[in-house]
């Protein structure tokens, strides 16, 4: 089985070549430290005398997920090293800025065994942990060989992955059985991951590590909110491609009714930055992007282009109306909890089956606006800046919500210590035998 899927995932890579080439001649991707995905670390990531925990955070979501685990990790063992990896670069951005607790973030490997067996062994973690639903067969196989703890924490499956998964499930069970223990984010996450094969008796319901997540602090972006001060906002976060001009055609209304009014634009994917400045310029109105604001006069702007990675959350308290993007496309829509931390109307369209289960805590809670279609979507939004009760009916609902949630880090981390009880037995008894 692993043979296959090593010859299967080199043919993908071969395959792929000619794309990921383009993308790193016209987009500057996997261009960074590409040594790294073939295991090659730098000597600071090398073992010491102290035992490690190497985390794995693919992206954004994910390494935000991690923040406050990293936290409660480094309060209970200062004594341990912790290293995270990322897969992508605006994942290792937002690693280096957040986790501050790392000693040291890298890019992780292509799942070959050759090449993880090389940074495993440059490593030498005690610990894996894995954020949400990352299966690596062949890193998995090693750390089983090697006696590494292995971890899958803020497990999540979605509706598009799940049958994916079921239909590979003979594969995938003898893979899923090389973990310690698989945290689900809730009840049904947990019947699917027994349903691909996942051993029963190693899943756990700790939640979702995302509603730990604390806000940022407002003074992070405390240059941008004087141009927003006093004016009604629509924030549109993490958009992708096809709903920009949609924001747009309803910030045009919008003026209608507020002439103050100001569009902030974040796209989820800096490779769009530029485009979505140009959309925004054709439209006709008045555009800055964030990296060049400072040299703008105060007010002097009506729509501004997020161009960074990092600040949207600490941007949403400046809000009055957010508007959670991947949602108006088939992505499966993206994370309302960073605008629900500070109390703001939300509005999401109906694609979002990558947080189905959050969005449904919160319609249930009356805490989420979600619209059936992009009409829909600008009727609600243009609604809600007209109704001041009605949105903060729905942000204290969303306050209320993250409340009634949290609790997912402690109950993450008592797993965590299992397993690392279970990993100093295992050692001691390899090394009694030996």
């Amino acid at each position: 089985m692993f043979a296959l899927y090593s010859l299967i995932s080199a043919s993908a890579l071969v395959l792929a070549a000619p794309w990921l080439a383009w993308q790193a001649l016209r987009h500057g991707k996997y261009r960074e430290r590409w040594w790294e995905r073939f295991g090659r670390l730098p000597a600071g990531l090398a073992a010491d005398h102290r035992p490690t925990l190497w985390l794995h955070a693919v992206s954004v979501g994910e390494v935000l997920s991690a923040v406050p685990l990293v936290a409660a990790f480094r309060e209970t063992h200062p004594d341990w090293r912790l290293v995270v990896s990322t897969t992508t670069a605006t994942g290792q951005a937002m690693a280096r800025q957040r986790l501050s607790g790392a000693d040291g973030v890298f890019y992780f490997p292509l799942d070959f065994r050759w090449i993880v067996r090389r940074v495993v062994r440059h490593v030498q973690p005690a610990l894996i942990v894995i954020v949400e639903t990352e299966i690596w067969p062949n890193l998995l196989r090693v750390a089983r060989a090697e006696r590494i703890g292995l971890l899958l924490v803020n497990a999540r499956i979605s509706d598009r992955s799940l049958p994916r998964y079921r239909a590979v499930r003979r594969w995938l069970a003898p893979v899923l059985a090389d973990f310690d223990v698989l945290c689900a984010q809730s009840p049904d996450t947990a019947a699917r991951l027994e349903a691909i094969g996942a051993p029963s008796g190693r899943v756990r319901v700790t939640g979702s590590l995302k509603f730990d997540v604390a806000a940022p602090p407002a003074r992070s972006v405390a240059d941008i909110t004087p141009h927003l001060v006093g004016r009604p906002v629509l924030l549109a976060a993490s958009t992708l491609k096809g709903e920009d001009e949609i924001l747009l055609d309803t910030y045009a209304r919008l003026r209608q009714m507020q002439p103050t009014a100001c569009l902030v634009l974040a796209p989820r994917h800096p490779e769009r930055f530029e485009a979505v400045t140009l959309l925004a310029e054709a439209a006709g109105w008045r555009v800055a992007r964030r990296t060049g604001l400072s040299t703008l006069a105060t007010g002097g702007i009506d729509v501004l282009v997020l161009d960074t990675i990092g600040e949207l959350a600490a941007l949403c308290e400046s809000a009055t109306v957010v508007f959670v993007g991947g949602s108006l496309v088939p992505a499966g829509g993206h994370n309302i909890l960073e605008p629900a931390r500070v109390g703001r109307a939300v509005v999401v369209g109906p694609s979002m089956s990558n947080f189905a289960e959050i969005a449904q805590l919160f319609l249930a809670a009356g805490a989420l606006v979600q619209a059936s279609d992009a009409s829909a979507a600008q009727a609600e939004m243009l609604a809600l800046f007209a109704d001041a009760p009605r949105r903060e009916r729905l942000g204290a609902a969303a306050l209320q919500v993250l409340g009634q949630h949290r609790g997912a880090v402690d109950r993450t981390m008592q797993e965590v210590e299992r397993v690392i009880e279970t990993y100093t037995t295992r050692r001691l008894t390899a090394g009694a035998s030996q």
